[in-house]
């Protein structure tokens, strides 16, 4: 396998009482050009074990007085990295699974076959290989995903950095709530990371993406046949995540329905598939976003007071960039060496009036304009330098959208309210544009998923147009 230790970097304990029987075994391996090491007793085989050069252990079942197996489980208590395999006299499948189970690899029967013993001990050192691998690749998102990644100087983050690092450890649920734009879901990876979950799943949902119908079965998972379209029995994210963290993005706009349902799992951490007449637990930490004031939406009815208290155990309230300007520099400093690593390209200087220009602009787009912008002036930028007329901001609505929605539209003189007036336009157009969201939504000035938000707030149906329709022409 490519990237695996050498043979002759690659050391194997052979730990057996007869010498015949390791010298034979230990032949066999010095002509792979294995580096091998002897052991007559256990007490030996962990003393060479304790210089941390081993890779493999051969272990008979018996060694003297001493039980093969039981030493198997010190072992994978102590050094957990190296891999084992089994020597037993007897080929029964009882001794083969206790040694599995005890934390074995594999197992041979004696006499040992030369080639079976070269391709069990090769396949095992594949096996210890990848484990490692797995190892580093974990330790390297857990890097990747560091409080120290979360970039900034500023007093305000600094407390959030400090808050989200002691909570970490625990599995207290976390409530984060901030912008759109100001790092939620990085924080949450963050305190993922560095929690006794991290070897784990971490699992993310955007509960504003994802239809009412379809939600349910998006967490919990349905049965096969549970539905229609219901081919096959499928979990759902909470099961899969069993032992991680889910995150529960944009959790403001998860429907009052569901809203009951996942207070429901809370209450036992339990969850019963879409068609199943059976429930489960599952082992699950929460973390929860949200783009607006929960506390704000409980007084208006829009969210479950009940589960608003089973979220906001822990709240961190991550600010916007308005409110820590003086992290702009540093920000601005990551992004360019993290574009320029990702463009393949020199580092990037940036002029004096760039950075002024920059510390000047609000950020109503947090972070993500931040870098976004970036991005653009790099694009831009002659020689690897990035002036002030290559900081190009975003205008604050898309292209071609009008100046004003739904939601600014003053209500008409006859008394009717806003929320009314709101209704008969959204009804208006939907029947002009024949239900098309996409055009409807462009023509009032708002996205398709805030025209779905209206549709459900206002209870709207094409069976509801005709009297909509009449009201709105009287």
């Amino acid at each position: 396998m490519i990237g695996m230790t050498p043979p002759n970097e690659t050391r194997i304990l052979i730990l057996d009482d007869e010498h015949s029987i390791r010298r034979s075994l230990a032949l066999v391996l010095t002509k792979e050009q294995y580096s091998i090491h002897e052991a007559d007793t256990t007490a030996e085989a962990v003393k060479i074990l304790r210089t941390g050069d081993i890779d493999l252990v051969l272990c008979d079942l018996r060694i003297g007085d001493e039980n093969g197996i039981e030493f198997l489980r010190t072992v994978r208590t102590g050094f957990p990295e190296v891999e084992a395999i089994l020597l037993t006299a007897f080929g029964s499948i009882e001794s083969a699974v206790e040694a599995v189970r005890a934390g074995a690899f594999d197992y041979l029967t004696k006499p040992v076959n030369s080639q079976q013993l070269i391709l069990k001990v090769q396949k095992a050192l594949e096996h210890r290989f990848m484990r490692r691998e797995l190892t580093n690749l974990r330790q390297h998102v857990a890097l990747s995903y560091g409080f120290d990644n979360i970039v900034g100087v500023s007093k305000a983050i600094a407390k959030v950095k400090e808050t989200a690092a002691r909570i970490a450890p625990t599995d207290i649920t976390v409530l984060l709530a901030g912008a759109s734009g100001t790092g939620k879901e990085l924080l949450a990876r963050a305190i993922h990371y560095h929690s006794n979950r991290r070897h784990s799943r971490f699992a993310a949902i955007d509960c504003s993406a994802i239809p009412e119908t379809l939600m349910e079965t998006e967490l919990f998972g349905h049965m096969k046949g549970s539905y229609t379209s219901a081919f096959e029995t499928r979990k759902g994210i909470l099961e899969e995540a069993d032992g991680g963290t889910v995150f529960l993005d944009e959790v403001n706009n998860m429907p009052l329905t569901m809203q009951s349902k996942l207070l429901r799992f809370l209450q036992d951490f339990e969850i019963r598939p879409v068609g199943s007449a059976s429930s489960k637990k599952v082992d699950v930490r929460i973390i929860a976003a949200t783009n607006k004031d929960l506390g704000m939406m409980v007084a208006e009815g829009t969210f479950r007071d009940d589960l608003f208290y089973r979220l906001n155990v822990i709240p961190i309230r991550i600010p916007t960039m308005a409110e820590r300007a003086e992290d702009v520099g540093p920000l601005t400093d990551y992004f360019l060496r993290k574009i320029a690593s990702d463009m393949k390209r020199p580092a990037i200087v940036v002029s004096q009036s760039a950075i002024e220009k920059l510390m000047g602009h609000s950020w109503p787009g947090n972070v993500r304009e931040l870098e976004n912008t970036l991005k653009r002036a790099v694009a831009f930028s002659h020689n690897g330098q990035i002036d002030a007329d290559q900081i190009i901001f975003a205008p604050a609505r898309p292209m071609g959208y009008p100046a004003t929605s739904i939601t600014l539209v003053a209500p008409p003189s006859g008394g009717k309210s806003l929320a009314e007036t709101q209704r008969s336009k959204i009804v208006q157009a939907l029947d002009e544009n024949s239900w098309n969201f996409t055009q409807t939504a462009q023509e009032l000035g708002i996205g398709r998923t805030t025209l779905w938000r209206k549709i459900k707030k206002y209870n709207l149906s094409r069976r509801s147009i005709p009297s909509e329709m009449e009201t709105v022409k009287e």
